[in-house]
């Protein structure tokens, strides 16, 4: 069931700890707005105490906005989840985009060297004779060696 406060003749909903980080964050700036950055931010802590997200504090975008408005609520180990996360998620978008890079370019590259190999094949064959056919048979090695042995 939300809580409901009210400052200064106006009523506010706190978050609930399953909602969003970016209630949160709206709640703050509706706090601030009325009752000043100082103020906003001891009423939000008051309330975050009780009804805080910890999935938000794993979140790195929002304690990037808990730095920036001088907000601390996490501890050392949920801020080195955060920061593991972040740097996972860079990573991952690294990944991303190079994978992007090798669903092109190793179509492109299989092809290209099936087109090397096509032409080197069409090369070697037109410059094929009999005599080069009869040497894939074991007959044909033993009568071609013949022949050079003659025409030695």
């Amino acid at each position: 069931m939300p809580i409901e406060i009210n400052i200064q003749n106006k009523s506010y909903i706190v978050p609930e700890s399953n909602d969003p980080c970016e209630l949160w964050v709206g709640y703050f700036n509706s706090l601030k707005a009325t009752v000043g950055t100082t103020n906003a931010r001891t009423i939000w802590l008051v309330t975050w105490k009780t009804n805080g997200s910890s999935s938000c504090t794993t979140n790195g975008d929002f304690n990037k906005w808990l730095k920036k408005n001088k907000i601390d609520v996490s501890s050392a180990a949920t801020r080195a989840i955060a920061d593991a996360s972040e740097i996972g998620s860079n990573f991952m978008g690294l990944g991303k985009n190079l994978s992007k890079v090798v669903s092109i370019a190793v179509p492109v590259t299989l092809t290209l060297l099936l087109a090397v190999i096509g032409l080197i094949l069409w090369n070697t064959a037109k410059k094929a004779d009999a005599t080069d056919l009869a040497m894939l048979t074991p007959m044909g090695r033993s009568i071609g060696g013949g022949i050079k042995f003659l025409n030695k």
